[in-house]
């Protein structure tokens, strides 16, 4: 519309200079004439010569939340996030600018599209153009927190991983002096006589219950992204508990169980989970190309 209007404006007033004769009339015309054809196409020439990468990005990032990344540019352009979405960042020339995207489900993000827009210089036209900007390194985008479901269970894992064993609290594991706030009951009298100073004896302390929280997920990509928030919010609460928690995906080799000391960890061990089904198939994927590398092709006779 802008374009028809202008160049509906510029016929109307040729007409009009045509007949009027004059030539400040005419000198005008040829002044409106000449902002208008800038107006319309230089913004054409400034997003189509503008330049864009993505030059620092997070490691990790949640569903829902911002994550920010750094953006170099060789013009003043505008950038609409279109993939993952996010809010519009103007970028004033050249030089780097930060933008905030917000990944809409879990996963690994290695690039991201966007849609550079100028109006320049004059604002009236927009001429747009999209582009797909890799990103640095990937970017594990976590689950959000949701809704605590019962799928964890007790006991330990098959992972070999060292685990404190539980104690009752009442098995002697030594004998140290007497510190101040320490029971009557802990004094060990023959250890006092020896050493004719006071001393108490010291219990194991009872060690963090073990969790097992199943994360595998079902091939649903909703259902997946459901599953994934319940299972974070139960390994969230089973943290706060001070269980030592595991945390049991599906990977390319397989099922994995593994400890997960933080909720930050749990995030990015679900957001590189695979399918139940995924696994198998990579794996035997990867175990027939391993298998084509190294039987060569056999020669025919001569």
């Amino acid at each position: 519309m802008p374009v028809i209007a202008s160049a509906a404006a510029l016929g109307i007033w040729g007409i009009v200079a045509h007949d009027a004769g004059a030539g400040w009339v005419q000198s005008i015309g040829a002044l409106v004439a000449g902002a208008l054809v800038v107006g319309t196409l230089a913004p054409a020439a400034f997003v189509a010569r503008a330049r864009c990468r993505v030059v620092v990005a997070p490691h990790d990032a949640t569903a829902g939340l911002p994550a920010t990344l750094e953006i170099w540019t060789s013009a003043p352009v505008e950038l609409r996030p279109i993939d993952p979405p996010g809010p519009v960042t103007t970028a004033k020339g050249r030089g780097s600018s930060t933008l905030d995207v917000r990944p809409e489900h879990r996963g690994v993000v290695d690039r991201c599209t966007l849609t550079l827009a100028s109006a320049a210089p004059f604002g009236i036209l927009w001429w747009t153009r999209t582009v797909v900007l890799t990103l640095p390194h990937p970017l594990a985008v976590a689950p959000r927190v949701g809704v605590p479901e019962r799928r964890a269970r007790t006991g330990r894992s098959p992972a070999n991983t060292p685990l404190a064993a539980p104690g009752r609290g009442d098995d002697p594991r030594g004998i140290r002096p007497y510190e101040r706030g320490d029971r009557r009951t802990l004094v060990h009298w023959p250890a006092t006589a020896h050493t004719g100073s006071l001393m108490v004896r010291e219990s194991e302390r009872p060690g963090p219950r073990t969790a097992v929280v199943d994360g595998r997920l079902p091939t649903d990509p909703s259902e997946a992204e459901r599953q994934a928030e319940h299972v974070m919010a139960e390994v969230h609460a089973l943290l706060r508990s001070g269980a030592h928690v595991e945390l049991e995906t599906v990977e390319p080799e397989g099922d994995v169980v593994a400890p997960v000391a933080t909720l930050h960890a749990a995030g990015r061990r679900l957001a590189l989970a695979l399918p139940r089904v995924a696994a198998p198939r990579a794996h035997a994927l990867e175990r027939d190309a391993a298998r084509a590398r190294q039987e060569p092709w056999a020669e025919g006779p001569p």
